[in-house]
């Protein structure tokens, strides 16, 4: 096999890989009756993370994806906004009392799902994965044209 097929093959198998996880991590999504943006907003504010600023950032999804999380989990009584005292433009995310209920018997199981399938790799794979994952990233990141970064508008705060 030339050595270019052979690079190809390994690229499609690399993405393949990522296309499944992506996958896995859908179906935690959808087992407890959220999208992907809901559910991973939902953990991060239960992780304390407060803004939707916060959280595109860290998903790095668009202000507008997250908006319109935001609106779905607030329809679905699973959060609410809350302006801070030092600021009342902007809004902070709160678990309301069923959201924290929803956290606790929905997603805090599928976080242990996570933890179970995590363990079953070794300490060592754990640090190889780690650190080939972050090193297949930074050369991604140095190849990639300079990005224009979203900015986010906190009028879109619910």
């Amino acid at each position: 096999m030339p050595p270019e097929q052979a690079e190809s093959t390994s690229l499609d198998a690399l993405n393949e890989a990522f296309m499944e996880l992506d996958r896995a991590y859908d179906q935690l999504a959808k087992s407890c009756g959220l999208s992907e943006p809901e559910y991973w907003s939902l953990v991060l504010i239960r992780h304390g993370v407060e803004t939707q600023r916060e959280i595109s950032e860290r998903l790095t999804l668009s202000p507008q994806t997250i908006h319109s999380a935001f609106k779905l989990l607030v329809k679905k009584g699973l959060v609410r906004l809350e302006p801070f005292a030092h600021d009342q433009r902007s809004k902070r995310a709160v678990l309301t009392e069923t959201g924290r209920v929803f956290a606790v018997e929905r997603v805090a199981p599928l976080e242990e799902v996570e933890a179970q399938a995590w363990d079953t790799l070794s300490h060592e794979d754990h640090a190889v994965l780690i650190q080939l994952i972050r090193q297949f990233s930074a050369a991604m990141t140095q190849r990639l044209p300079p990005q224009t970064k979203f900015h986010f508008d906190s009028s879109e705060d619910l």
